[in-house]
């Protein structure tokens, strides 16, 4: 039991390590990289005009702050229950009686609201209140992802003359290649990889959208879909309303809208 509460509470850290890293380096370095690396090289060797070079930087900072906005926002917006309410449901840990939606996190060690599921990169459970965050955060890491996939394409490209590219790609996909080519891995093979993961994000973060972004619209949790306890009968608009609120076309466009959820009641159900 205690071996179990010690491996609990270094996975605890890590997570926490990790919200840090992704909250503090990894989103912020991406964003400078691309602005102050790729973004200069591909205005310069394909000649973008004033016109499109202004709106590929208005393009990513709005992408950037819906991310940041979104993330923040996801990671401090309470969604504990945080007293007990006129229901049957009992939690013997928190010691208060639930709604039938709420669920208690083992890792959080609270019941939340309408609880969806523990974000191990947000190291915070979705529920209730943030579930609009993430879903939004999601999609805007997705588009941000293909948009800077499609840029960094063409810096890579500008590393490589004619068909070089093409030869690095196999030789970073096949390592038997690297005993046929006698030339050395170097920073372009390199640059080719970020490339390759850049994408391989995309497909991850493009499933991690549309699966969470299927339940908002069946009006399911990730919990109640796995095991299929629960089917909504409202009407797909109403489930979207419900998860990010009565403004919606705001809450979709600006992470610090106001967007109020439709039912006060919305949590005892």
């Amino acid at each position: 039991m205690l071996k179990s509460l010690r491996l609990r509470r270094y996975g605890r850290y890590v997570e926490k390590t990790f919200c840090y890293l992704l909250v503090l380096v990894i989103t912020p370095c991406f964003f400078i990289f691309e602005m102050s690396v790729v973004r200069p090289i591909v205005v310069k060797t394909y000649h973008l005009g004033e016109i499109k070079h202004l709106l590929h930087v208005i393009c990513s900072t709005f992408c950037f702050t819906n991310i940041v906005g979104n993330m923040m926002l996801c990671i401090f917006t309470q969604t504990n229950l945080k007293e007990s309410v006129i229901s049957e449901h009992y939690c013997e840990l928190c010691k208060i009686n639930r709604p039938a939606t709420a669920w208690h996190c083992a890792t959080c060690d609270t019941c939340v609201l309408r609880r969806d599921h523990h974000c191990f990169f947000l190291s915070r459970c979705i529920g209730l209140q943030n579930q609009r965050y993430y879903v939004l955060y999601l999609g805007y890491v997705f588009i941000s992802l293909v948009y800077s996939t499609y840029y960094n394409y063409y810096y890579v490209l500008t590393k490589f003359d004619d068909y070089d590219l093409y030869l690095s790609a196999y030789r970073v996909i096949n390592p038997l290649l690297r005993y046929v080519i006698p030339e050395p891995l170097g920073m372009r093979d390199l640059y080719v990889l970020f490339l390759f993961l850049n994408m391989g994000l995309v497909i991850w973060s493009g499933g991690l959208f549309w699966f969470h972004m299927r339940n908002v619209l069946r009006g399911v949790t990730a919990r109640e879909y796995k095991s299929s306890c629960r089917v909504s009968w409202h009407s797909t608009k109403k489930n979207f309303i419900d998860v990010f609120g009565t403004r919606w076309y705001l809450a979709i466009l600006w992470p610090f809208a106001v967007s109020p959820l439709p039912r006060h009641d919305i949590k005892l159900n």
